[in-house]
């Protein structure tokens, strides 16, 4: 009974999951596991891997499986560690993808792994308890088979929950980025374009405006205080002329954003900076007069 719940503890710890060598570093004989199976306390859940009877099936339960199933060096990888790591991606049901060195044993099948030279120790990590690589290195995999507009948002979602930041994502291109290496061309076209001061956007509508105002000298989520002290972060600036641009959701109609709003705006207009507010409809079907709007408030401040 001591046995079996020392099994459970590590179980626990571990999504449910326990490994064949788990099972007999702990201390249970081959045959003992198999009772154990015949009894209803163990279920299989891939070569070698079992799931404690009881404990909910998972996704996470199912990469660790996977990985359980090679004695070593493996990693989720790929979209696997994208779910892992909570990255915006849709991964279809069931599917695994690891990844081990090249020259280890690809068979047995529950996951599709993909092969690499270069796994060097710092794109290893964990990940909900789950040995995987890194968010870095797992942008850059996903270069490979990712268009470059749904890769923008991963890039875009990872950057707003702080989980990379632009150079790492440039060490991990120049770790893995070479001659011929599947995803190279598009992640260099990627992180040319996004920049050192790159900001992504917090909303559709944001990016949006973002898009509109592009090439007009605007900086994007400019914090700004007075004499009070912090005001609130604005999001587009032209401090050659003070103009600051808000895109505002719905949630700017309704109490409390709404005294919010006229409150700071007050405190900018004090500090001499024109508030130019759009919402929806100005940033798609109004896209030429808003622009008109900004380039009146824009005259008006320079004069």
């Amino acid at each position: 009974m001591e046995l079996w719940d020392d099994i459970a503890k590590h179980a626990a710890r571990h999504h449910g999951v326990v490994s064949i060598h788990d099972l007999v570093r702990a201390g249970a004989s081959r045959s003992q596991v198999q009772r154990w199976r015949a009894a209803g306390r163990l279920e299989s859940c891939g070569y070698g891997a079992f799931r404690v009877a009881g404990v909910p099936s998972s996704y996470v339960s199912l990469v660790l499986a996977a990985i359980e199933e090679y004695a070593d060096e493996t990693w989720a990888s790929h979209r696997s560690a994208a779910v892992l790591h909570g990255l915006r991606v849709a991964v279809p049901a069931g599917l695994v993808e690891v990844t081990r060195p090249t020259g280890l044993s690809a068979e047995r099948g529950a996951a599709v792994v993909h092969r690499s030279t270069r796994i060097p120790a710092h794109h290893r990590t964990l990940a909900q308890g789950v040995p995987c690589l890194s968010v870095p290195r797992t942008l850059f995999d996903l270069a490979r088979s990712t268009p470059s507009h749904r890769l923008l948002r991963v890039f875009d979602g990872a950057l707003i929950d702080r989980k990379y930041t632009i150079g790492s994502v440039w060490q991990a291109f120049h770790d893995l980025g070479g001659r011929g290496r599947p995803g190279t061309k598009r992640m260099r076209e990627m992180l040319e374009g996004l920049g050192a001061d790159y900001v992504p956007p917090s909303s559709e509508l944001e990016a949006v405006g973002m898009a509109l105002l592009a090439g007009r000298g605007f900086e994007w989520q400019v914090e700004v205080s007075d004499d009070r002290g912090y005001v609130r972060r604005v999001d587009a600036f032209d401090r050659r002329t003070s103009v600051v641009v808000e895109f505002d959701g719905p949630q700017h109609g309704r109490e409390p954003q709404r005294s919010h709003d006229v409150d700071t705006d007050r405190r900018l207009d004090a500090l001499g900076v024109t508030v130019v507010r759009l919402g929806w409809n100005d940033l798609t079907l109004g896209a030429e007069e808003a622009l008109e709007r900004i380039e009146r408030a824009r005259t008006r401040a320079a004069a």
